[in-house]
């Protein structure tokens, strides 16, 4: 009896194996492009603005994706996004209800399809020195053959493709881009890179901008702004003349939309002076005149926020010499935790970056209402703009941290009846603010990967392409998600770092200070003696307190080294413990679990099957 049990086990296993195998085969051609988004952030999901848009659909549109297949063999990371570009677009198609068709097309050289790319005016990128070129290109099609082209979707701009390929289906079937006008003072031209002349480029999100809209320059030393726009974008503004803040006033007063983004402390604008101590550059202070004021906030163009919870971490080289991994109080890395879930400008984004950023104070008894978009946490103060660039040490900003237990605005809508302070009649405000320029800088928020391509690591681009949208009056593109987003911190970890370096830094600091004195006290005695060891110069009592002081410095130096490696152990040991729980603990936990349940079932099977009183 047992034998047969045995036996009969073997064959369900075997044939359970077979069925898997037989069951994934067929699933590969009956339900391709199924799955099932398991993540957090639903990041792998269509976003609620698509349906809504694809809802609107009254005609057919046609989607065709340009892939060089052979091309691309040269190209795995290519090859890799490609298929990502090939799923969404089979998922975007599938959920159309028919009004969407897909068509992959190959432009192989010399054939219709290539010359079809080119007209489109799809990009061929060189793949190697012998003029292999590749195409990974969108055309999307309108019922009247209106036509927009997505040039290449490059794997860098991953985080955009929902975003581009909804504004292009949406753009099909609109009369027009929305026409956008940006005043700057920060010059938004492609950098020169010494080392790659020809590689220089605009910022992502500027260079986007010019995609999806018809973005119109606005020269910030002229006096009078176009009124064919259909929103404003202010960035940075710096010694405008006071014909143009008139200008900015009556186009605010009149409840056009509005997007200002303005810093206290811009380290990206290039009019910033060279590098100061510790690497952080000093910034530019925007300057509204009398505007903000008008609109019912305020903010302290002295002081920068500085976050303990949002803090991202930089390398330091100390005022001595040593360099330390710390916490960067007022570069924030800004979690889902800081943005407001019920507004369409926010509601979708996973995580943001800003650099030095300001707080937007409102004014009590301002006739405005003010919706904060973006906060800090609790655990945060305002820290003095002369702490940073030259005048600063990092390591300094950490050990003088008090937080003041109160959450600051570091964007918000701002809406409904102001007194212009120019003309004092009554206008009425739809503006949205944000405390920081430096989000448009692509170091801010994009990043080189390990293959030499890019990636973006937080959704400041599609916070700026979400406020335009929200602005000009499309609430389904707002609230559009940004793919590839997939940020996901260990929130416990950094908690219990922090916790760490709070309780370890002030001793640091401490011991620092004493090997210095120390020192300094042993070269003055030295200095008295008259040598390097200065004994023979010295009294008995100050050679007594020259080895005291000798044995200090190095009991010193050694509770330091102690102090370092205590916290290095523990955040490592934290590491460590959570590796050892998700890789082996978990695992082998729910292979137990499994082998009981199976165990057990078999069991209880054979107590079914054998005949009373018949033992195996």
């Amino acid at each position: 009896m047992r034998t047969d049990a045995r036996r009969t086990a073997l064959w369900g296993i075997a044939l359970t194996l077979i069925a898997l195998v037989a069951l994934n085969a067929a699933a590969t051609f009956l339900v391709r492009g199924a799955r099932v988004d398991l993540t957090a952030g639903r990041v792998y999901s269509l976003s609620p603005g698509v349906r809504t848009l694809l809802s609107r659909l009254e005609e057919p549109v046609r989607l065709e994706l340009f892939w060089s297949q052979e091309a691309g063999e040269a190209a795995p990371s290519i090859r890799a996004h490609a298929q990502r570009v090939r799923e969404f677009l089979e998922s975007l198609t599938a959920e159309s209800g028919g009004l969407l068709s897909l068509e992959f097309i190959d432009p192989v050289p010399f054939s219709e399809a290539e010359d079809a790319a080119r007209a489109a005016g799809l990009s061929q990128l060189q793949v190697d020195g012998v003029g292999t070129a590749l195409t990974l290109g969108l055309v999307v099609r309108g019922p009247t053959d209106k036509l927009e082209a997505l040039p290449y979707l490059a794997p860098d701009q991953e985080s955009f493709l929902e975003y581009e390929v909804s504004s292009a289906i949406a753009s099909v079937g609109r009369g027009r881009k929305p026409a956008i006008g940006l005043l700057s003072t920060l010059p938004f031209t492609p950098r020169y890179d010494p080392m790659n002349p020809m590689a220089g480029d605009l910022p992502t999100t500027i260079k986007r901008m010019q995609t999806l809209f018809d973005l119109r320059r606005i020269d910030p030393k002229a006096d009078a702004i176009p009124q064919d726009l259909d929103a404003l974008i202010v960035v940075q503004p710096r010694n405008l003349s006071e014909a143009m803040l008139k200008a900015i006033d009556a186009w605010t007063a009149s409840g056009k939309p509005t997007l200002v983004c303005f810093d206290p402390w811009c380290q990206t604008d290039p009019k910033a002076a060279s590098d100061g101590i510790g690497g952080t550059k000093p910034g530019t202070i925007a300057n509204l005149g009398p505007l903000l004021g008008a609109w019912g906030v305020n903010m302290p163009m002295d002081m920068v926020v500085g976050d303990r919870k949002a803090a991202t971490r930089v390398q330091q080289r100390t005022m001595g010499g040593q360099m330390l991994t710390l916490d960067y109080l007022p570069w924030l890395s800004l979690t889902r935790n800081a943005m407001s879930p019920d507004d369409p400008i926010t509601g979708s984004l996973s995580g943001i970056n800003l650099m030095s950023a300001g707080e937007i104070q409102p004014i009590p008894g301002a006739t405005t209402s003010i919706e904060p978009l973006i906060q800090s946490s609790d655990d945060s103060q305002l820290i003095q703009s002369l702490k940073l660039g030259f005048f600063g040490e990092n390591d300094r900003l950490v050990k003088d941290f008090k937080p003041d237990g109160r959450r600051k605005i570091l964007a918000a809508r701002v809406r409904g009846p102001y007194r212009s302070p120019f003309t004092g009649q009554q206008g009425k405000a739809n503006l949205i603010l944000v405390s920081d320029a430096d989000l448009f800088d692509d170091s801010t928020w994009i990043q080189a990967d390990a293959q030499g391509g890019k990636r973006a690591i937080a959704d400041n681009g599609p916070l700026v392409f979400n406020a335009i949208e929200t602005l000009v009056g499309d609430r389904a593109l707002a609230d559009l998600r940004s793919r590839g987003q997939s940020r996901r911190p260990f929130t416990r970890v950094e908690g219990m770092r922090k916790e760490a370096e709070g309780r370890y830094f002030a001793r640091e600091q401490d011991l620092q200070k004493q090997v210095k004195d120390a020192e300094f006290k042993v070269a003055q005695l030295q200095r008295e003696g008259g040598g390097n060891d200065g004994k023979g110069l010295l009294s008995p009592e100050q050679s007594k307190a020259l080895d005291a002081l000798n044995k200090e410095v190095l009991q010193a130096r050694s509770d330091l080294r102690s102090v370092q490696l205590e916290l290095r152990s523990e955040v490592e040991r934290t590491g460590r413990d959570l590796m050892v729980l998700n890789v082996v603990v978990w695992p082998v936990a729910v292979a137990l679990g499994a082998a009981a349940y199976s165990l057990g079932r078999a069991a209880r099977s054979r107590r079914r099957t054998e005949p009373a009183g018949v033992k195996a």
